[in-house]
């Protein structure tokens, strides 16, 4: 009877470690504690394993590409993080398979699902559509995920984020400082951690200038011109006397510019506008666009910057969140 060949799927199971694990210490590589690393190789010796060449292939494909998930390569906003992405993982020769999930928390389960099919250990996810207990989840199958912009936290994940809360305060705040008194928001998706943060820099600024939050001038739109022009009207439809409002980012501010106008509303003169971002558009549209500016191509280094970092076996620590900054435009008064 031949002898049993283990594989390293038994090895990781009865080390009670990950695959990646197994393989970074199989192969010398960093980030294994020494008493892990100790018990995988005593393990692998018992069980009489030794990783073949194509195994071998196989880590060092894990290793030298990785992923990126985003929710709507049309957005500017993403196209610009993930360039910025891309060219961080160049650097070091890496590729990189990026996967838009057009808004839809079912595509977003299949992408996590092709890239372990196709042995990607490494992910960047810039603003999950998914539940958070679904993307804890997600995360937690592979070896390097970071999160950008989420509400999820835990073992083995990075974080990368931005400030979005001071940055609507500021917009509130500059808002009610120009006498603005009915200032409604246009929330992004319920399970997106920056469109949470957003309402409740929203709910924050309001309140510290003495105005009372009305649920009736909060809405919720999908981040795009034809949700910002829905907003408009079930905004006015509420509130006649709105005389400004900040949306979740500028694709969904520019149909809000574009609802207004079809309700005969003068921008600035009757309703003020900001956005968030500042994508390209946002200076090019009519009237020019107020926004709480993001360094976009910043947040998408950073975001890969960490992920390399961890495949690299290096501690993630993370550093400050990116603080946005107000823009004015024409859409608010300049």
């Amino acid at each position: 009877m031949s002898k049993e060949r283990h594989t390293v799927e038994d090895v990781a199971r009865e080390a009670g470690v990950s695959l990646m694990t197994v393989s970074r210490t199989m192969n010398g590589r960093p980030g294994v504690g020494e008493e892990t690393r100790r018990r995988v190789l005593e393990i692998a010796a018992r069980m009489g394993y030794r990783p073949s060449p194509v195994a071998r292939g196989l880590a060092s494909r894990r290793a030298s590409s990785l992923g990126i998930v985003l929710p709507d390569l049309a957005n500017p906003f993403f196209s610009i993080l993930a360039k910025a992405a891309v060219d961080e993982a160049r650097g070091r020769g890496v590729n990189v398979f990026i996967i838009n999930t057009d808004e839809r928390p079912s595509l977003e389960r299949a992408a996590y699902a092709s890239l372990r099919e196709e042995r990607i250990a490494g992910v960047v996810v810039a603003a999950s559509r998914l539940p958070a207990r679904h993307l804890r989840e997600e995360a937690a199958s592979f070896d390097w995920p970071v999160l950008v912009n989420s509400l999820v936290t835990g073992a083995g994940i990075a974080n990368v984020d931005v400030d979005d809360e001071a940055g609507i305060f500021e917009a509130v705040s500059h808002l009610l400082g120009a006498g603005r008194r009915h200032v409604a928001f246009v929330a992004g998706p319920r399970e997106s951690g920056s469109a949470r943060r957003r309402v409740a820099g929203y709910k924050a600024g309001l309140a510290a200038g003495g105005i009372a939050f009305d649920p009736e001038l909060l809405v919720r739109a999908k981040p795009d011109i034809e949700g910002g022009m829905r907003s408009v009207v079930a905004l006015l439809s509420r509130e006649r006397r709105i005389d400004a409002v900040i949306a979740h980012n500028d694709i969904t501010a520019i149909g809000v510019l574009r609802g207004l106008e079809a309700a005969g509303r003068g921008i600035p003169s009757d309703v003020a506008v900001i956005g968030v971002d500042d994508i390209p558009y946002a200076a090019l549209v009519r009237p020019s666009l107020s926004t709480v500016r993001i360094d976009i191509p910043e947040l998408g280094r950073r975001a890969m910057a960490a992920l390399l970092d961890l495949r690299d076996g290096k501690v993630f620590e993370p550093g400050p969140c990116l603080r946005p900054e107000l823009v004015l435009r024409e859409s608010s008064g300049g």
